[in-house]
């Protein structure tokens, strides 16, 4: 687990827009009333351990990778509550913390797992429960059954509760306010006194959580705060003007550091970033010079909307200007990336920032309504056409109601969840192949057209044999274990995926097309004799006609477990009918690798994500 986690962060920003020269992100410790006081943290953990055991206060202020030597050494309760504005650099903070606390891990020591909060329903699971199925997401082998002493439990749930991992709270800003508070009371409940824990969110959202009117504040107990600072102005202009990135930047220096709109804009890493996109380069969408202009840029919010609107035009047309071809000039990008902004956000609220390739099928609910209303209302009229012959009307209409109002709700209720497997494995079942042996010596005992099958005990022997195998075969095959030491990209992920697809429809196709064409080949054997002039030529064509039939009845079940089973079928279908809408192109995963190059995207292990989540809200609206 430790590996796969410190692979992704390595494959985290490798883009070709990443800084050669990024920000040093500075922090101070949080004066307010949101968080304890350091002395009262210090007494609480000589209560605890007893004397001689928490060393001297020393300052949590800090900046770059010192985050981790303030958690671990400078919070006595090792509890760490980190705030920040919108694009001050929380989450490249938080993985620097990662690579930090795996660099000093030592063997059997617990592993940093970042826990992005905004998943969590606190209506459906416990705090304990939903992070243990977070592990699962990020390591599935971690479902498998603990050791004994756990009583069953999986792995993950025994990992909870041993406390071998390092929690780190992501994303608390995106909760509703009833979340955010049942977050902190359950935090506060698991009792990981003593235990390495990091909370992080946008300090405005905080404080409303923290300093409830007319109640107490709801701390989150044991825990010092530390808030990230605004980029200074000296530090924000060795930025802009860093080897390599030309442009007139005399005006827009001219203004950091005050109270005008391109001022108080450019205090954070990220809207420095984009303005150094923007205004950089040999073609640059906007210069300093007219982003200074009151005129048109009269507040900080539309200084902010058009970096955001012209981040992704400047990325592709300076892609254009290279003698590299891009992929899609800048205005289908800007396109395809609005489509996947709103996907990602009206279809999986709550869901980070993460774009995984095995959820494009996901649709609104009131498109799925009128899909299933479509479906059922012509499955409905099939229905009657066909009942209402040989019927009374009455009954007619009632038989097609009924079933118009099932077929709409299984395809509404239908679960959208497919989750990429990464291979296959066999494993022998007895009670499938129970089953089929008992279903395949019901169905020797059949009529045929000239006579019955012989009582003869061979017959029932065979095709119960028959059944045995293959039902103990094919309902064998199952997800495969995934390889820790190998890296996980999306374009790994979806080739097992992809491989494990064409296994199941394989597997599936070879077993029902032999058992149907051999339960035919049995009942001609067994039969009474043919007719007279008949001979076994003449029963080539007829046998052709039934392996044909039986090769496509196995495909169609095939098909069923393949897409049952597997993302890559109901992503493949979906990708191509968007793609036919003009929503997203053919080659899709091709297009999200050049956006992660080009900087707009970036590699978080099998996902995607955009480069920040203000930046996908702009393009969700």
């Amino acid at each position: 687990m430790a590996t796969r986690i410190r692979q992704q962060s390595a494959s985290a920003d490798n883009s070709v827009w990443s800084d050669p020269f990024p920000i040093s992100i500075a922090w101070e410790q949080e004066q307010g009333a949101l968080t304890e006081d350091l002395p009262a943290l210090r007494q609480r953990a000589l209560s605890r351990l007893g004397p001689g055991t928490v060393a001297e206060l020393q300052s949590i202020d800090g900046a770059g990778t010192e985050l981790a030597t303030v958690l671990l050494e400078k919070v006595p309760t090792k509890r760490l509550v980190l705030l920040g504005g919108v694009g001050a650099g929380k989450t490249v903070l938080l993985e620097r913390l990662v690579e930090a606390l795996l660099y000093r891990r030592s063997p059997g020591e617990p592993v940093p797992v970042r826990l992005p909060l905004n998943r969590w329903h606190g209506s459906m699971m416990s705090l304990e429960e939903w992070m243990a199925s977070r592990l699962v997401l990020e390591e599935p082998t971690l479902a498998q059954p603990a050791p004994p002493p756990f009583g069953g439990r999986s792995r993950a749930q025994a990992l909870v509760e041993t406390r071998q991992i390092i929690p780190i709270f992501d994303s608390f800003d995106e909760l509703s306010v009833a979340a955010r508070t049942q977050a902190i009371q359950q935090i506060n409940n698991l009792g990981w006194s003593n235990h390495p824990l990091v909370l992080t969110g946008r300090i405005d959202e905080y404080a409303e959580t923290v300093l409830r009117a007319d109640e107490e504040p709801l701390l989150l107990a044991g825990a010092a705060g530390v808030v990230i600072k605004p980029v200074e102005p000296d530090q924000a202009e060795r930025y802009l003007r860093q080897k390599g990135q030309n442009g007139d930047w005399d005006a827009l220096v001219a203004e950091l550091g005050t109270e005008s709109p391109v001022g108080l804009t450019l205090r954070t890493p990220l809207m420095l970033f984009l303005c150094r996109s923007v205004c950089a380069g040999p073609r640059p969408m906007t210069t300093g010079v007219e982003l200074c202009e009151r005129t048109f840029f009269p507040d900080e919010i539309a200084v902010r909307r058009h970096l955001f609107d012209s981040f992704v035009r400047t990325v592709y047309r300076i892609r254009e200007g290279n003698r590299y071809r891009p992929f899609c000039d800048a205005d289908r990008a800007e396109r395809y990336l609005r489509f996947l902004a709103r996907q990602h956000r009206n279809f999986q609220a709550g869901a980070g920032t993460e774009l995984s390739w095995w959820t494009m099928h996901h649709i609104p609910p009131r498109v799925r309504k009128r899909i299933s209303w479509t479906i059922a209302g012509v499955a409905a009229l099939c229905i009657f056409l066909t009942v209402q012959s040989t019927a009374p009307l009455s009954l007619a209409a009632f038989c097609t109601l009924f079933l118009g109002f099932m077929v709409k709700a299984s395809i509404f209720n239908s679960p959208m969840l497919r989750t990429p497997s990464s291979g296959l494995r066999w494993r022998w079942r007895w009670i499938p192949a129970g089953i089929g042996a008992l279903l395949g010596a019901a169905m020797v005992d059949v009529q045929v057209q000239n006579g019955e099958i012989t009582k003869a005990p061979g017959p029932y022997l065979a095709l119960a044999s028959l059944f045995a195998v293959v039902g103990g075969a094919a309902f064998g095959w199952g997800p495969r274990e995934a390889d820790l030491e190998e890296p996980l990209t999306p374009s790994s992920l979806i080739q097992r995926d992809r491989r494990t697809f064409i296994g199941l429809v394989a597997t599936w196709t070879a077993s029902v097309s032999a058992v149907f064409a051999l339960f035919v080949a049995l009942v001609v054997a067994y039969a009474d004799p043919l007719p007279k002039g008949a001979h076994l030529i003449g029963l080539v064509p007829a046998a052709l006609v039934t392996l044909a039939f039986a090769s496509g009845l196995g495909l169609i079940v095939g098909l069923v477990m393949g897409f049952k089973d597997t993302a890559w079928g109901v992503y493949t279908v979906s990708r191509f009918c968007y793609a036919l809408l003009g929503r997203v192109p053919f080659r899709l995963m091709a297009f999200l690798d050049d956006a992660h190059r080009l900087g707009v995207l970036r590699q978080s292990g099998a996902s995607y994500e955009f480069r920040h989540v203000e930046l996908e809200r702009h393009l969700a609206r």
